[in-house]
């Protein structure tokens, strides 16, 4: 049986480290550390796959070598093993053994976190009929300068990661209430920073789990979570926290980012209530056709993604049910 579950999602660089950090450091919840399982094993039965080909034996050493596997610290042939017995799709079996193993006994919940998950919640319900949803949101504009900066994102296009913002919180905003209802709960990042004991207590009142003060010194269980090659975009989660942590786009974006941010991501501008910036009008022309360019691109692009997106999470859900 799959222990109780919370699983963060949210826009990448939008505080989900951070808080799964302070959930982790609770005494009653184990975490595992990032795999992006259902994204990239259950999403393309990845698993059921080579069992069909090779077997039982190749299921378990691919999940050996599995670098993001390997972060549990989970013996894979147990795990591949017990998830066999369960039956069904051995991708979701898989999982929900990785779940229920990584969870200690003097432990009633575990977690795990995929920001990118938001955009396969109909997949994370299929699996995971039970799961709390967590959907943390951050000014998108801080977002935006946030990724120009980490390892992972600065070298994407800027248009590219607006139109990450604008289809993740849509995506999440519609998806979550719907597929989740009661289980589903939104964090501000602005608000957490700024009134944390407030914030988690409420979080642990609607998860039905006691609130604990451990939760607000998360760095130990941010260690465990946090790999060397993420360090450099993650520093962040060991602590202390940082209060200060918004509205550097005033300073760190270009004015026709900010712009082009606020036309695109106006769900999450309303969500966190913004205030917007009034300089447009200093925009060039030159800046101004990459405004108008960049918005059509993002708007235009949006209902084409968000449709194919569903067609192809729902199939997969089709194979579960």
């Amino acid at each position: 049986m799959t222990p109780k579950t919370v699983f963060i999602v949210g826009v990448g660089r939008s505080g989900t480290s951070l808080m799964q950090s302070m959930i982790a450091a609770h005494p009653r919840v184990s975490y595992l550390p990032e795999t992006a399982f259902i994204r990239r094993m259950v999403f393309s039965s990845c698993l059921q796959s080579i069992l069909k080909k090779h077997g039982e034996k190749v299921v378990s050493k691919t999940l050996a070598q599995n670098n993001y596997f390997v972060r549990t610290g989970l013996d894979a042939s147990k795990v591949v093993a017990r998830a066999s017995a369960r039956g069904g799709l051995l991708d979701v079996a898989v999982y929900r053994e990785m779940l229920t193993l990584y969870t200690a006994k003097n432990k009633t919940w575990v977690g795990d976190k995929d920001p990118r998950a938001v955009e396969f919640l109909p997949l994370l319900a299929a699996v995971l009929p039970d799961v709390h949803l967590i959907q943390v949101y951050r000014d998108p504009r801080d977002v935006l300068a946030s990724k120009k900066k980490a390892a992972w994102s600065r070298k994407s296009h800027v248009w590219k990661h607006i139109f990450a913002n604008r289809v993740q919180i849509a995506i999440g905003s519609r998806l979550g209430p719907e597929l989740f209802g009661k289980k589903y709960h939104e964090i501000c990042y602005e608000e957490l920073l700024a009134e944390p004991e407030k914030v988690l207590s409420r979080l642990c009142r609607n998860l039905a789990l006691e609130y604990d003060h451990s939760m607000l010194s998360f760095g130990d269980a941010a260690r465990k979570l946090v790999t060397d090659q993420e360090m450099s975009w993650k520093k962040e989660t060991l602590g202390p926290l940082l209060t200060e942590n918004r509205e550097k786009w005033k300073t760190d974006l270009r004015l026709r980012e900010v712009v082009l941010s606020e036309l695109c991501c106006g769900e999450a501008m309303a969500k966190g209530g913004y205030a917007r910036d009034q300089r447009n009008h200093r925009l060039s022309l030159k800046d101004r056709l990459w405004v108008l360019f960049g918005w059509l691109v993002i708007v235009m692009g949006t209902w084409p993604y968000m449709k194919y997106r569903h067609f192809r999470v729902r199939r997969v859900c089709r194979r579960i049910e």
